[in-house]
């Protein structure tokens, strides 16, 4: 028995950081991953083993594809199929005869069909193909053409399978499935695993009810699942496919967001210019605002992002320099023996004369020298203006120094808010020494139209010791605040990971809607993340 079936082809370890790389210079949104709506921007590779990094285009984007072999007839059939997607995607496939191209089609008879997944397809050297068609002849029924065609070409655009998806739940049989898979396909166990169990965290996959009638779905026959689940053989796109795919990539072109409230919005990651198994102690981009203010603005500065060697004391800096009208230099900086592997941050830009919003920071050295730590650190923070009743306050680590031989634990948190001011406090506890800490603050009316903010924990969802890797909550906005999905800033204000392995925590939240939000906390590898808190606000 021989069955035709597609496989992700995973990137290659020794390409996995230039591939991370040239996925933030591709699409930013790759390394922040806060999306409205059911698209996921993703991770290539399972999330226990990999760096969270996405694999979206940017949208508008026009792929170029050259057919590299193949008879006219074949490559007739491949354009054809491939064209369906641009019916509903922002991002266009255009068919090339010469020249460069993003994605590069082999055809053959080894039996085998197979594509790298979305911008992965940047890693791959010019001379090599980035899909293969294996079984396809000039005799091919058309139904089978379709089938594998929009499939593969599902993959070049960033999907995965569907059976993959986390929304997936198949109660497999697995070595029925093991035997199954490798007896007709010859597959190993590792290819049946990376195709048909790892689920995707953070790929371009959707979180509703898994589409039995998708193209990305396999063909999954009863005796390989345990109560009797099957899925048939699907030959075109499902109705779900067309208008997630338009999600993704709207074919109107990306949408803007531009903010109503005054303030304006930055992000960097580091992998937006390096990637990340060359760490370096300073790394830095120069960001355009999205408009230009009369004097160029103060800056609130927050982590979202870290991948830190343990093999030193942890130390890491973001904060914003070269502050003009129209543009900022954000840095993600380590110094002494600490190596960052990976990092990024957010940043909200607000005019000095705002008549709503105020932003500040303070460090634990502005009260005591970093050589003399301790647990507890409180200052009364006295704001520019005063507000005209209690104010919304929330704050963003931005600076870390804590030793390497205990584990990482701190708390940034606000109190007794005033219209006047507020306490900033800055603390750790059990053994950990924290020589240094900034956090950045952000005022504004509490009865600010289009504005709400908050924050969410691990421990929100689960005690803090039973340490995993992925952890997802939910934070619901208040009721007619919005009118459409916000834009949503969020970055750290606790921490609480095991000093054993390497720092690793990301934010994200996907499902951003004028309702709410479902967040994602998550480490990676062998990371132990006990607790991490984040402070979030969301503009219209």
């Amino acid at each position: 028995m021989s069955i035709h079936m597609c496989t992700q082809m995973p990137i290659e370890p020794e390409r996995q950081a230039q591939a991370d790389m040239l996925s933030m210079q591709e699409n930013p949104k790759n390394g922040h991953q806060l999306t409205a709506g059911d698209a996921v921007p993703g991770a290539q590779s399972p999330l226990a083993l990999a760096i969270p990094v996405g694999s979206m285009w940017r949208n508008g984007r026009k792929l170029r594809v050259r057919i590299l072999n193949g008879t006219d007839i074949i490559k007739g059939k491949i354009k054809q199929y491939a064209e369906k997607w641009n019916d509903y995607s922002g991002v266009k496939f255009v068919f090339v005869d010469s020249g460069d191209a993003e994605i590069r089609v082999n055809v053959n008879d080894d039996g085998r069909s197979w594509s790298y997944v979305g911008t992965e397809n940047l890693a791959i050297p010019a001379n090599e193909p980035t899909m293969n068609f294996g079984w396809l002849t000039d005799t091919t029924h058309d139904m089978e053409f379709s089938r594998v065609i929009v499939h593969e070409f599902g993959h070049a655009l960033g999907c995965i399978h569907e059976h993959q998806s986390p929304a997936g739940g198949i109660p497999w049989d697995k070595e029925k499935a093991y035997e199954y898979y490798s007896s007709g396909n010859n597959w190993d166990r590792e290819t049946v695993d990376h195709n048909i169990f790892d689920y995707y965290s953070f790929t371009i996959s959707r979180f509703s009810d898994v589409d039995k009638s998708s193209i990305m779905m396999y063909e999954i026959p009863k005796s390989i699942t345990t109560n009797g689940f099957f899925t048939v053989s699907n030959t075109k796109l499902s109705d779900t496919d067309k208008a997630f795919i338009a999600g993704v990539y709207p074919p109107s072109g990306a949408a803007t967001s531009a903010l109503k409230t005054g303030p304006d919005v930055s992000k960097f990651n580091t992998m937006e210019v390096r990637p990340w198994d060359k760490p370096r102690k300073k790394t830095s981009k120069t960001v355009n605002f999205s408009k230009d203010f009369d004097k160029p603005p103060s800056m609130a500065v927050g982590l979202n992002w870290l991948d830190v060697g343990n093999n030193a004391n942890i130390r890491v800096s973001a904060y914003a320099d070269d502050v003009k009208q129209g543009s900022a230099t954000l840095h993600v900086d380590s110094w002494a023996d600490t190596d960052i592997y990976s990092a990024a941050c957010v940043a909200l830009q607000v005019a000095d004369n705002d008549p709503d919003f105020q932003v500040g920071k303070f460090s634990t050295t502005d009260d005591h020298p970093w050589n003399k730590p301790q647990q507890k650190t409180s200052r009364r923070i006295d704001f520019a203006r005063e507000f005209k009743g209690d104010p919304k306050v929330i704050v963003w680590l931005s600076l870390l120094d804590m030793d390497k031989n205990s584990n990482w634990r701190v708390l940034a948190t606000a109190s007794d808010v005033s219209p006047k001011g507020f306490t900033m406090n800055i603390d750790t506890w059990a053994d950990t020494i924290l020589y240094a800490a900034t956090a950045h603050w952000i005022a504004y009316p509490s009865d600010k139209a289009g504005v709400t903010s908050g924050t969410y924990k691990v421990s929100d969802i689960r005690p803090w010791d039973q340490p995993r890797l992925e952890n997802l909550g939910r934070v619901d906005f208040p009721a007619n605040i919005f009118k459409s999905p916000p834009v949503v800033l969020t970055a750290l204000n606790r921490l609480d990971i095991d000093k054993n392995h390497n720092l690793r925590v990301k934010l994200g939240a996907t499902g951003i809607s004028a309702q709410g939000m479902d967040w994602r906390i998550e480490g990676w590898f062998d990371t132990t993340l006990y607790d991490v808190g984040a402070s979030y606000i969301a503009l219209s």
